[in-house]
């Protein structure tokens, strides 16, 4: 394919169209100077490393991830450890049960407890206590003073929030916001596949359009100069030379037109793939290429959608999510209902040892428990919250319904448009044949002297439209294939991409 460094080699003569065909030549040799050929392939790859939408949706992944580690973290044993030192003293005592002429007493205080979160919604924790106590009095019988226990605490509802349904509800649901975020990255590359794919085609298609008009200004300017020569012999009128020049003069603004086309297109291009570093290179792509389209099939191609598409598993994913919820909601539109207990071994002596050997023995024990009844009146926002869960979940079911209509439907069309397209190649190239030949026919004439100028541009001006109407059709049926790819995901499997 010829660069945007090419010039026409056909000299520029005659008045005002020579003008014009200075300005293309100046635009022509002032563009850019480097070239680099690009497939699409690489523009994909570069596209999927740098394009701005994939990197954002790529990040809302990454934090979907911290979230489910976040949830799992509730359900991760805690440990705890506080430690307190205190001392008092006074300047004289004020009672004999205080034990000296100046009490002083020393407290230190340390608990250690760990705790974890139960699939059943309650939590469990066990924890030991140490205390010193050293006073001055007298009136001590132990000093220092341990005090040590060990304690295994329950915490456990029994109606409202008991059970898995309600303890394992956030990890659930973080794990099904973490698929849909994937999702969600996935459409992401798909439409980002698609959008690179068109706009590589729409550039394809410039490049090609402007060596059309590359060659009609050619093709113009050959017959302005046989114009010219069949007017110096008599065989002309100055008016076909005049039509001639006015036929270059179309031409030439015509190429213009391709040449914005072709700047238009990388423009766009570039933009989308996020590579700036190309903004000042000329980019030079593969021509359109259709051979052996094939039309797909309606019912495998819709099955391979309904598994693939992200918008459609995204909704499935968003009622798996409601579901979740109103199993939670259930639960908790009960009476809250709770039960606590708590079991302490418990020993007291002067040493730190002693203390500790005490607990071990089991000698001096406590414990306790209760239960605690909380009965909103009439229980109606428990019961709301329940009705308002049905409810999402029976919207979000008749979302997944509703998208699998729209699904067939766009698969059906985005086939007719295949179809369509493949239909439509094979009646432009017909009608680019036909053109061609009348415009080899009327040349013909022309050159016999049986036809006039007017009419050899006027079959040329058809011939080009032809052309550039099956290059057209052909960038139509590979848009319709990039848009069908979309649709059932097969975009992924073509260019090797894969998701964990």
């Amino acid at each position: 394919m010829n660069s945007f460094s090419n010039a026409p080699n056909t000299p520029y003569k005659f008045g005002k169209t020579s003008a014009l065909c200075a300005i293309v030549a100046a635009i022509l040799l002032t563009g850019p100077l480097s070239a680099k050929m690009l497939t699409v392939e690489e523009c994909i790859q570069i596209a999927l490393a740098k394009n701005f939408d994939v990197r954002i949706s790529e990040n809302t992944t990454k934090r979907a991830e911290q979230d489910v580690e976040i949830a799992k973290a509730e359900f991760e044993p805690s440990l705890s450890v506080t430690t307190s030192d205190s001392f008092n003293t006074q300047t004289r005592s004020g009672d004999l049960l205080d034990g000296a002429a100046q009490p002083q007493s020393n407290s230190q205080n340390t608990r250690a407890t760990v705790s974890q979160g139960l699939d059943t919604g309650g939590t469990v924790s066990l924890s030991t206590r140490l205390n010193r106590n050293f006073s001055n009095s007298t009136n001590s019988t132990i000093n220092p003073r341990y005090n040590a226990s060990t304690t295994l605490s329950i915490r456990q509802p029994l109606l409202s929030g008991y059970g898995p349904a309600v303890a394992r509800a956030r990890r659930e649901l973080s794990k099904l916001s973490l698929e849909q975020a994937k999702l969600d990255f996935q459409a992401t590359v798909l439409r980002i596949i698609n959008d690179t794919e068109i706009a590589y085609h729409s550039l394809a298609f410039a490049q090609e359009q402007r060596e059309v008009r590359r060659a009609a200004l050619e093709l113009a300017e050959t017959l302005l100069s046989e114009n010219q020569v069949k007017q110096e012999n008599g065989s002309a009128t100055s008016l076909d030379v005049l039509q001639a020049q006015v036929g270059v003069a179309n031409a030439t603004d015509q190429l213009l037109r391709a040449d914005k086309s072709v700047y238009d297109a990388q423009d766009n291009l570039v933009t989308l793939i996020g590579d700036d570093s190309l903004r000042d290179t000329e980019l030079v792509v593969e021509a359109p290429d259709v051979a052996d389209a094939e039309a797909p099939n309606v019912d495998s191609t819709y099955t391979k959608v309904i598994n693939n598409a992200p918008r459609y598993l995204t909704l499935l994913n968003q009622k798996q999510q409601r579901e979740i919820e109103l199993r939670r909601a259930k639960r908790n539109r009960l009476p809250s209902v709770n039960l606590n207990g708590d079991y302490s071994l418990t020993g007291l002596e002067g040493s730190l040892e002693g203390a500790y050997d005490d607990v071990t023995e089991a000698n001096s024990f406590n414990w306790q428990w209760s239960l605690s009844v909380d009965v909103p009146w009439g229980l109606n926002e428990k019961k709301a919250n329940y009705m308002k869960a049905q409810i999402q979940l029976d919207t979000e079911d008749a979302r997944a319904s509703r998208e699998q209509q729209r699904l067939m439907r766009d698969t059906r069309i985005a086939i007719r448009n295949v179809t369509t397209a493949i239909d439509g190649i094979g009646i432009k190239e017909l009608a680019t044949r036909l053109s061609a030949e009348e415009f080899e026919m009327e040349k013909a004439k022309f050159d016999a002297g049986l036809s006039t100028g007017r009419r050899v541009l006027e079959a040329q001006q058809r011939m080009d439209e032809s052309q550039v109407d099956e290059l057209q059709a052909k960038i139509d049926l590979l848009d319709a294939y990039s848009n069908l790819r979309e649709l059932d995901g097969a975009s992924l499997s073509r260019y090797g991409i894969e998701f964990d």
